[in-house]
Parts: structure tokens; sequence; C-alpha cells
């Protein structure tokens, strides 16, 4: 029994969307950027010690609208990463930890630009906001751990990068949380940086991979790029 005829006008769908991967790495890479912008800005709007004092006391205040926005374009930008990371599947159930890992950072990301209001209470030490740090501490330590095979396969220094993520975060985010009040806010800001030792090359891969498949799909005159296609220095296979 023969199939039924496609519908007028359809085309095949490729099994992989470039355009997809672009936007996904492009809106990843600004969004995990944007508390470096963001960050600046706040102190020439606050009085504020860099060792001493936590990006979350630049999200209190007449000015917290900048740090706050910082965090929702971070959130974004996690997001992005997930959706760009989930299409363009590297792994099984490491890279799909991974994943869940970025989405849960976006969520929990989003809920501490929500709850700005650090230690409002003085009789309750934990407040929503500070157990919502405390979530982030097993999510930037799994993630890059469970996607450092699977970027190890696209570029040796990218799988390198991200177990240097995981190293770094789980250092410096340790020296934060037993460092002196007139030293942690420096921790602080070193454990975030080293996040970027995973959200960056990852961006970059979504990136590249994008373009690669925007140019075969021009070269080709259509959209014909296949998650089976691999180069010499780049393999794009799972495990």
């Amino acid at each position: 029994m023969s199939a039924p005829p496609a519908p007028r006008g359809s085309a095949p769908v490729a099994s992989e969307r470039p355009e997809l991967l672009v936007l996904c790495g492009a809106a990843g890479l600004l969004g995990v950027l944007a508390p470096l912008a963001a960050l600046p800005l706040a102190l020439s709007h606050a009085a504020h010690d860099v060792l001493a004092d936590t990006v979350s006391d630049l999200a209190r205040g007449p000015h917290r609208v900048i740090m706050d926005t910082g965090f929702y374009l971070n959130a974004g930008g996690m997001l992005a990463l997930a959706i760009g990371s989930a299409h363009l599947h590297l792994g099984r159930w490491f890279w799909s930890l991974g994943i869940l890992c970025l989405a849960l950072i976006a969520l929990v990301v989003t809920l501490l630009g929500i709850w700005d209001e650090f230690n409002s209470n003085p009789d309750d030490p934990l407040t929503v906001h500070t157990r919502l740090t405390y979530a982030l501490g097993p999510l930037y330590l799994a993630g890059p751990l469970a996607m450092a095979r699977g970027a190890l396969r696209v570029r040796r220094s990218a799988g390198l990068s991200f177990g240097t993520a995981a190293v770094l975060w789980a250092v410096l985010a340790a020296a934060f949380k037993l460092a002196p009040d007139h030293l942690d806010g420096g921790f602080e800001k070193a454990a975030l940086a080293a996040t970027w030792f995973w959200t960056v090359p990852l961006a970059l891969i979504l990136l590249r991979r994008g373009i690669a498949g925007v140019r075969a799909g021009t070269a080709s005159g259509g959209v014909a790029f296949d998650r089976g296609n691999t180069r010499k220095d780049d393999q794009w296979t799972s495990d």
C-alpha cells in the first residue's frame, strides 16, 4: 500500500534547523553576558564595595531595575541555550541532564530577579532569595560536567572549558559561602564569571553549527542540512 501523497506545496523538513541554532546561540551569548553590562551600570548608581557586597545587594533600592533586567536577560539566555542544546543533541542521558540544568538555572535566576529583597527580614537569615542561591550550586556544577563529554566531541577545547567551569565554580562558590563578609562579594563575582567557561563555549557551538548549516543550505539551494553531516575536526554524532 503506497503512502498518501504529500500536501501540495509541502517540502521535506530537515532534521536540524540551522536558523534555530543561530538564534539560540546568539540569544544565549547575549543573555549570559548581560550581567557583565548591567554590573558597571548599576555600580555607577549605587555605593557598592566590589569585594564586600554581593550582586544581590545591587538589586535593592531605586536602581534595582538595572540588575533585575540583567537577571532576566541572563535567564532568557540560559533558556535559549537549553532550547538550542535540545535541538542539537550531542549525547544521551548526560547531555539531557545538562539541558535540564540550563532550564532550571533560567527558572531560578528569574525567581532571583523577583525576590530581590535580600535578607530583608532580620529574624530570618534564610529568605526565599537566599534559598534560591543555594539551588544554583549543584546546577552550575552538574550542568557543565554532564555536557563536557558531548562538547569534547565537537572541539577538545570546549570539553576542557566545560570541565574547568565546573571545577572553578565548585571552588569559588564554596569560598563565597565560607569567606568573611568583607570578601564574600568578590568570591561571588568570580564564581559567576567562572560559569562563562561553560555557557560562552556552548553558545559558540550552537552559533558555529547554525552558521555552517545556513551556508550549506544556501549553497545547495535549500535547507538540506542533516544531523548526519560530519567534518574531520568537528564530530556531531551522539554516544
